[in-house]
């Protein structure tokens, strides 16, 4: 199971990385950034360490969602809840289940190295919110070193 968990901790490939904006300034021209790893890079890591041996389900708990994440004969478990965007839409649902399986995958080592990037605040355009491109680049120099 160390080895296994060796390869799930590796980095993702720093295409498989997005980050979103969290905190704004007063001014909203800086943005906290916040990276996160797509879901499927998750899957795929898992299908690449594990083969089939991985499995997932889910359980409402109310407003909530709980992954239940097994590798081999070990299950770890996790929460997702909508956030504020997505809560009003449609896709609630699909937020919470992704947010749940990325939290229970980071119990594994999975996508766990993006907690301890740099915390960083980089230029933002609150009118098209997004990143400025100059911000862009220094995030993408911020993955590629970890």
């Amino acid at each position: 199971m160390n080895e296994i968990l060796s390869e799930l901790s590796k980095p993702f490939h720093p295409s498989r990385v997005t980050w979103r904006p969290g905190a704004l300034t007063a001014q909203k021209d800086k943005a906290l950034a916040l990276a996160y790893g797509d879901l499927r890079a998750y899957q795929d890591r898992l299908d690449e360490v594990c083969g089939m041996d991985w499995s997932v389900s889910y359980t409402p708990w109310g407003d909530r969602i709980i992954c239940h994440l097994t590798i081999g004969d070990v299950t770890r478990s996790s929460t997702g809840e909508p956030d504020s965007e997505s809560e009003r839409s449609e896709i609630a649902g699909t937020a919470a289940e992704a947010q749940a399986f990325k939290r229970a995958g980071a119990m594994f080592g999975l996508g766990r190295y993006l907690y301890n990037l740099p915390t960083v605040w980089v230029d933002y355009d609150a009118e098209q919110k997004r990143f400025t491109d100059k911000a862009k680049m220094r995030l993408n120099g911020i993955i590629a070193t970890h």
